[in-house]
């Protein structure tokens, strides 16, 4: 059996402002793993199933941070048996994003408001004018303000709003833009914060694969924390070469390619059984990972150093601007297409690739010509020929062969009812990504709610959980069932 000491790690990625060290992950945890009781161990009487400790780590990258750890999940196996124990850890990067200037923040806000309205995506019209008419009046009241008309009391008064729109600016507006800005845009100004954040998320991420204490690894990012965890996904598969080697004759190289024919089977699904391939695709990107985790799902498999691990199970991205990709990483949505079409985006379902000329002489080149099986869907596949006799890889593109990604997100009215930030991810990265409609579990959100996706003020004290915190609970799935025992 695999290793019941072995345990599961959560990162959870902050989104814009001057995050305070901690201050986002405690209310996260007690809503991801507190409020959870469906997911903890029946302990014993004198014994709180839902307690946490906070415990200083090296591995959360800061001596501000600690590792949130928590009492034995409940195991499928059996009610008396115990599940591995959670370690939350928080992927804080706010520090790193300091000193923005305004002359940053305006030349990226320059280029969004110098778009067509044809560039402008539908949900973020609204957001798009209020924007124009905001610069507009900056712009009047800058102008009236140093101008000597109309002189006396007046110009005191456009002198006196200039200078509260100044604060605002610079106190409220730049610390929460200046993110976005200088993390989306890759102007040279920006370049060492970009590579800085990433640089230590990357540590976390290989440190917890390579300590050999975890069997699973949860990435949860909210607002701006979504696009810097999305990056950290891709640069991370793309690191560990060995994880994604696999020899023809290992149980993990026929559920690749289960998972491949069932994104074939996702790709063709039509609008009456889109839920069930999805359910399915998902359910085989679960089967997959497992089997690349040291022992496979239950031990017998061979077993795997560290480096040849993956480990990463789950996306959970909430208040995602990924939505609104095509406007913020690109353009428009044609150049989003083409960044997409030459694999800078991985999409979930992977990029297929077909077998060419160069690998097909090398696969043939053996005593027995390879099966149907082994040559996988005609279509394409997400991996390819690496070496003789046997050992195919992944492409750099395909981690969503083995990560699901879900999505919760909540529609907007008037810009500040609900969250405009958000919106649905799959029509952009794919329809492997699951999308959670708030509104469709709890109608529509009376105020602005991008900082609510697990606010626990606004759930249930005793009894059943609000639907937002449900939701992220089994996004988040502590248990590691499959889609069909989830959703």
């Amino acid at each position: 059996m695999a290793d019941a000491r072995k345990k599961i790690a959560v990162v959870l990625t902050h989104g814009i402002g001057e995050q305070i060290p901690m201050e986002t992950l405690r209310g996260f945890v007690d809503a991801a793993w507190v409020a959870n009781t469906d997911a903890q161990w029946r302990s014993p009487s004198d014994e709180n199933p839902a307690d946490i400790w906070f415990k200083p780590d090296v591995t959360a990258g800061s001596f501000e941070l600690r590792r949130v750890t928590t009492r034995w999940t409940r195991s499928k196996t059996g009610a008396i048996a115990k599940g591995p124990r959670v370690d939350f850890f928080e992927f804080y990067w706010a520090d790193l994003a300091e000193g923005t200037t305004m002359d940053e923040i305006w030349d990226w806000l320059r280029t969004l408001l110098q778009r067509w309205p044809s560039q402008v995506p539908q949900g973020l019209m609204s957001a798009w004018i209020l924007l124009w008419v905001a610069v507009a009046v900056v712009t009047i009241l800058s102008m009236l303000a140093i101008s000597p008309w109309p002189g006396g009391w007046w110009h005191v008064g456009f002198a006196a709003a200039a200078a509260i729109v100044g604060y605002v600016t610079k106190n409220l507006i730049s610390p929460y833009i200046g993110d976005v800005a200088r993390y989306v845009r890759a102007d040279p100004r920006n370049i060492a914060i970009r590579r800085a954040i990433r640089e230590r998320g990357m540590l976390l991420l290989n440190d917890l694969h390579d300590s050999g204490r975890y069997e699973r690894i949860i990435m949860v990012a909210h607002s701006l924390g979504s696009i810097i965890a999305y990056d950290l996904v891709t640069l991370l598969w793309t690191s560990r070469g060995k994880a994604l080697e696999l020899r023809e004759n290992e149980p993990a190289f026929l559920k690749l390619r289960a998972v491949e024919s069932a994104a074939h089977s996702l790709a063709a699904a039509s609008a009456h059984d889109l839920k069930q391939r999805r359910c399915a695709y998902r359910e085989a990107q679960r089967t997959f990972r497992l089997a690349l985790r040291s022992g496979g799902e239950d031990g017998t498999e061979r077993t795997r150093k560290p480096e040849e691990e993956w480990l990463i199970s789950d996306l959970v991205t909430l208040g995602s601007p990924l939505a609104h990709a095509e406007f913020l990483l690109a353009r428009d949505a044609a150049d989003l297409n083409e960044k997409v079409s030459r694999w800078l985006y991985p999409t979930n379902w992977p990029q297929f690739q077909k077998i060419e000329s160069e690998q097909r002489a090398k696969i043939d080149d053996r005593t027995e010509p390879p099966t149907a099986l082994i040559l996988g869907p005609a279509g394409g596949l997400f991996s390819y020929f690496l070496a003789p006799p046997m050992t195919w890889s992944l492409h750099h593109s395909a981690p969503f062969a083995a990560v699901r990604w879900t999505n919760i997100y909540d529609p907007h009215r008037l810009i500040f009812k609900g969250d405009i930030v958000s919106g649905p991810v799959a029509p952009v990265f794919g329809e492997g990504v699951r999308d959670i409609d708030l509104s469709q579990l709890r109608g529509q959100s009376a105020g602005f709610s991008h900082t609510l996706y697990w606010s626990l003020e606004t759930a249930d004290v005793a009894g059943q959980p609000k639907p937002h915190i449900k939701a992220l609970q089994n996004a988040i799935d502590l248990l590691d069932r499959p889609d069909s025992e989830i959703w």
